[in-house]
């Protein structure tokens, strides 16, 4: 995913941010010039492009005309990708539940990359935050262990060849952050006061938020040329306020993810960083794996990830010893990301293990990664995980599990987080 906007690059951004603000101030801009040969060859006329398209109702769609409180606010150092997720995390939450939540995105980047944690992500000695970069799945596996009042909920995986579910996306769950290529000015154009913006390399830099759409968009509005009309309305937290980008629908998007976030959760209980390269297990035609925890109160949800475009589970819910059976229930994993699946019923539960059983592969944290300019570590202890082989259940932190499961990396954690009731 996105590693991006060290030093180069954000200066690139601040030039491009430099650039919005003196392009707003000359109406030249949105000009163009043409020569027209007279029969002395020597006078030329000047004519300015006209923009005066208007969309109408069909095949259009922006987030921003029914939330009238979606603020477009400008990201701080090289925070593009935060800013992209929490737009997304707050439509969503605003569609859901009618107001917008107050999520301060420089306190998401603290509780992202603060070395007071034993596991997660941690940048490189000499590396400011601030200005580091990041990925959205970063935020999903940080986010879900909660954050203040809120959690993530569900995060999205979407494919970005397929328009229609992006769209689809957008406008029944919230805005979709995506990976672009945003530095290279000779890609941007202007329609009226907004930047449009197509490109064919695949040299992604930034991160902005799909908020809306225009099918009917004319192709020949880009600066680089479209083959066909079309464009996604974007936030782009570089420009800020300064109004809506139009991608075409020709320019090729590194990821598309759609977070939701809510607040209707207590307590989170959960031993993974996360699901980083989409690791699993798979044991034979079912998985079963569980995580035991050690909390008094109202179960109300679970959550975990899945690592295939959709497989069906089956949670259950024992005494820490495995001995008593609590509670069951059937689930459909209907998308590649991260799920939070809610209880029929909350159970009251002290010291209990969540176990679910998994039909394509169960989801793991996996190893420690040492990434250029950050490292994801991975912290398990005994006790914790477990998955059952040949009917027995076995701690994932026992010195043969990589033989035992015939695989090739330590499992660590499984991926399996209790929500308790507020």
């Amino acid at each position: 995913m996105k590693k991006l906007l060290i030093i180069s690059l954000l200066l690139a951004n601040i030039l491009s941010v430099c650039s919005c603000s003196d392009n707003n101030t000359s109406s030249d801009k949105f000009t163009e010039t043409t020569t027209a040969a007279e029969t002395t060859a020597e006078t030329t006329t000047k004519e300015k492009k006209v923009y005066d398209y208007v969309h109408g109702e069909d095949g259009y769609y922006n987030i921003a005309d029914e939330i009238s409180d979606f603020k477009m606010e400008t990201q701080k150092g090289g925070t593009c990708w935060i800013y992209a997720g929490v737009a997304g995390m707050g439509t969503a939450y605003a569609k859901k539940y009618g107001s917008y939540p107050s999520i301060d995105q420089l306190e998401l980047l603290d509780i992202t990359y603060i070395n007071e944690k034993n596991e997660g992500f941690f940048p490189k000695e000499s590396f400011d935050p601030k200005e580091l970069g990041g990925w959205q799945w970063m935020l999903t596996e940080t986010l879900t262990n909660g954050f203040g009042d809120y959690v993530i909920d569900s995060s999205v995986i979407l494919d970005v060849k397929d328009r229609e579910a992006i769209k689809k996306a957008v406008k029944n769950r919230g805005g979709v952050a995506i990976g672009v290529n945003d530095t290279d000015e000779k890609y941007k154009g202007w329609f009226g006061q907004y930047y449009t913006l197509n490109y064919s390399k695949k040299e992604f830099d930034h991160d902005i938020t799909i908020i809306g759409y225009d099918d009917h968009f004319p192709k020949d509005y880009f600066k680089e040329p479209a083959s066909e009309d079309g464009a996604w309305i974007c936030y782009n937290s570089s420009l800020g306020s300064a109004g809506f980008f139009y991608v075409s629908y020709c320019a090729p998007l590194e990821y598309g993810i759609s977070h939701s976030v809510t607040d209707k959760y207590g307590d989170i209980l959960s031993y993974d960083a996360g699901n980083e390269e989409d690791k699993y297990i798979k044991t034979g035609e079912w998985t079963n794996t569980a995580n035991v925890f050690h909390k008094s109160g109202k179960l109300a949800a679970v959550g975990t990830y899945n690592d295939f475009d959709e497989q069906n589970i089956k949670i259950q819910v024992y005494s820490a010893d495995f001995k008593d059976i609590l509670y069951t229930q059937d689930a459909v994993l209907d998308y590649h990301g991260f799920h939070t699946i809610e209880l029929d019923e909350p159970v009251d539960v002290t010291d209990f293990a969540v176990v679910i059983s998994y039909e394509k592969g169960a989801p793991v944290e996996g190893e420690d990664i040492d990434y250029d300019w950050v490292d994801y570590k991975t912290v398990s202890e005994s006790g914790q995980s477990f998955v059952s082989i040949d009917g027995n259940w076995k701690d994932t932190t026992d010195s043969d599990i990589k033989k035992a499961l015939n695989i090739t990396f330590e499992p660590n954690n499984c991926c399996i987080k209790a929500l308790f009731a507020k």
